[in-house]
């Protein structure tokens, strides 16, 4: 027999023994490295013994052996150990190289153990010696057992592989050695590492160092007890990019069984967005509380002001000689009075009838103020769009707004900068008004007020609008500015938002509607002059602070009405008739225990419908208007006023029946 030839023999169909070969009917293709001819037809007949149908091509040398190996068709290798001037374990690994899933069997004449290990560890399925060939037909079974096996774990590999890939979340598996097995492409991105700088690395390269202690603690007792869990995102839940940033993530743990031992599948989610807008949610929370509790105040202090206010006028034209102190005196309550205003406006509003309102107009107005008015180190920047669409609101507040932004930049520049104004239309889509508070769908009109200055750290940028919290200094802010613009923009249905990076400057935008009735607030006016004189006409008061009633009393009865007064609705509607003639007017506040101002209305309107009746309050938002307006009241008195804004609705309701006023 040509050794150099490929010897093919095929051994009985039938399976004498009835064994497990009956699946392999068509013959199983053999590839035989044998330098004897003698053991090789030993080999052959030992298996037609067997009844095992092969095909064994039979080659002597290397040469040959490296050529047949290019045949992909092998379903099993045996091999010689000792070849003259070939070793059998270079044959493994050629074999192991050129055909990795087809099973090795190593047969020899004499084979020490050290030499089967190496034979086994380079990739041997199992080893035989020539004496004991009665081994090798469930040698070669074991073998393609192991390959079949190998074949279903590598495609269940490439499936899991590619499932791992279509995840929308980064995925990392881990062995119980911490080192990272496998990753997708969703953690490349996440981490910034190409896989094969992450592969056979330890999982400690995705940790902050400060961690690296807890994780170990951590991995061991998933290891004891494996089951699936999910960490939630805290403060001190981190990973890190190749950058070295550190980022908020969640991460899910579940086990995988292996032949290899469990694995640690890690789903680890980015959670900087969602850190960010939690934390927009909770400061939108903070200050809605903040705003009530603003409000809350702001109606008490209102109504120790306005018998303040009044009675100031009466104390002047009863002491001459004190104007002076009188004046002072008022000077300082009416400031109390503007700062409760501006709490208002930054709590909740109060409503007049909107106006269109020309955004040039007030955009030229400020640039005038900032070149006028502002330090020469300052630059100014505009930008405005053409054809800025109006907005409708109240010219005086939309003004503040920029005025306050300003301000604010100017003070962040203390050694000099840019403010730059821009103005444009723009389209916010459901996107992104998903991601921003209290913003909605819609055209706005957009604002940006940025500086070059110091920046707002990031811990203390949630508190900006805050009232009262000031990052100036002592002395140098009120801490109301940014809380005024925050209330004035929410009155009129928009919202702001606030990017700044510190050393490098801040950027506020403010996006106004551009189109629909919107309610804003406007301060009522102070200097009023209206002359009024009563005839001993019967005037109601109703209102639960006594100060406000007794100061009312005081400037109607001066005026020649008779005042009747109540603190609430029930001891008003108790009192009516008792009046003996009804009153031409009622004046009610709104905020009241018992019965509120709105229910003694509607309950005064339906027994008398002819009397006048002036709504007062510290604050009223639109739809507080409409309520009153549905049952008749359109004229409204806002806390705290004078003796000329008293004077003036109780005018208005008996000269107009009812007419608007503000």
């Amino acid at each position: 027999m040509d050794k150099s030839r490929p010897v093919k023999r095929k051994a009985s169909e039938l399976d004498r023994h009835g064994s497990k070969w009956g699946q392999y009917a068509e013959g199983i293709r053999i590839l035989h490295l044998e330098d004897s001819a003698l053991d090789a037809e030993l080999i052959r007949g030992r298996l037609e013994s067997e009844g095992i149908a092969c095909d064994i091509v039979w080659v002597s040398s290397e040469a040959q052996f490296e050529d047949a190996l290019e045949d992909r068709s092998f379903q099993v290798v045996l091999t010689d150990f000792n070849l003259p001037g070939y070793d059998g374990l270079t044959a493994v690994k050629t074999a192991r190289q050129k055909l990795p899933d087809t099973p090795i069997v190593v047969i020899s004449g004499s084979l020490g153990e050290e030499e089967a290990v190496q034979c086994l560890k380079s990739g041997a399925a199992d080893y035989l010696l020539k004496q004991r060939l009665d081994r090798l037909p469930s040698a070669i079974e074991h073998a393609l057992e192991q390959s079949k096996e190998r074949l279903l774990r590598k495609q269940a590999e490439q499936k899991f592989e590619s499932l791992l890939e279509f995840a929308p979340d980064a995925m990392v598996i881990v062995d119980s050695h911490g080192k990272i097995n496998l990753l997708n492409s969703q953690a490349e991105r996440l981490f910034g590492y190409e896989r094969n700088e992450l592969l056979g690395q330890s999982v400690d390269i995705l940790i902050p160092e400060r961690f690296h202690e807890k994780h170990t603690r951590y991995v061991t007792s998933f290891f004891t007890s494996p089951i699936s869990k999910t960490i939630r995102a805290g403060f001190d839940l981190f990973a890190r990019g190749k950058d070295g940033v550190e980022f908020p993530v969640d991460i899910s743990l579940s086990p995988l069984e292996t032949l290899d031992g469990t694995l640690t599948i890690s789903v680890i989610r980015d959670m900087t967005e969602r850190r960010k807008l939690e934390a927009q949610l909770v400061r939108a929370q903070r200050m809605e509380s903040i705003g009530s509790f603003a409000g809350n105040i702001a109606h008490d202090l209102n109504n120790a002001l306005t018998p303040v206010l009044m009675s100031l006028e009466l104390l002047r034209l009863k002491n001459p000689d004190s104007i002076q102190l009188v004046n002072t005196i008022e000077s300082g309550a009416k400031r109390g009075a503007d700062m409760l205003r501006q709490l208002l406006v930054f709590s909740k509003g109060s409503y007049v009838e909107p106006k269109q309102v020309d955004p040039n107009d007030i955009l030229d107005d400020i640039q005038a103020l900032v070149l006028q008015s502002f330090p020469k180190n300052i630059e100014l920047r505009t930008s405005f769009a053409p054809r800025l669409q109006p907005v409708n609101g109240d010219s005086t507040q939309l003004h503040q707004i920029l005025l306050n932004l300003c301000v604010n930049a100017r003070d962040a520049m203390p050694e000099g900068g840019v403010i730059t104004i821009s103005a444009t239309n723009v389209e916010v889509d459901a996107s992104y008004a998903s991601v921003i508070p209290n913003a909605s769908q819609g055209s706005y009109l957009l604002w940006k007020v940025s500086d070059t200055g110091t920046g707002i750290a990031s811990e203390v940028l949630d508190r900006v609008f805050e009232p009262f919290f000031t990052t100036k200094g002592h002395g140098r802010g009120t801490g109301l500015g940014l809380s005024i613009v925050v209330g004035i923009v929410k009155s009129h249905r928009g919202f702001v938002n606030v990017y700044s990076v510190p050393g490098k400057g801040t950027t506020f935008s403010v996006y106004l509607p551009v189109n629909g009735s919107l309610g804003v607030s406007q301060v009522i006016p102070q200097a009023i002059h209206a002359e009024l004189r009563g005839d001993g006409e019967t005037i109601m008061v109703v209102d639960d602070s006594d100060g406000i009633t007794a100061a009312a009393s005081d400037v109607l009865s001066a005026l020649n009405f008779h005042v009747v007064t109540a603190s609430d609705g029930r001891e008003a509607l108790a009192r009516l008739p008792l009046c003996g003639v009804k009153p031409i007017a009622v004046i009610t506040d709104f905020h009241m225990p018992g019965l509120n101002g709105y229910e003694f209305a509607s309950e005064l309107k339906r027994i008398a419908p002819e009397i006048g009746i002036v709504l007062m309050s510290g604050f009223l938002d639109q739809e507080n208007v409409e309520d009153f307006r549905a049952i008749g009241i359109n004229v409204f008195l806002e806390k705290p006023f004078t003796q000329e804004g008293l004077t003036q609705a109780v005018r208005s309701v008996i000269e107009n029946g009812g007419g608007n006023h503000r």
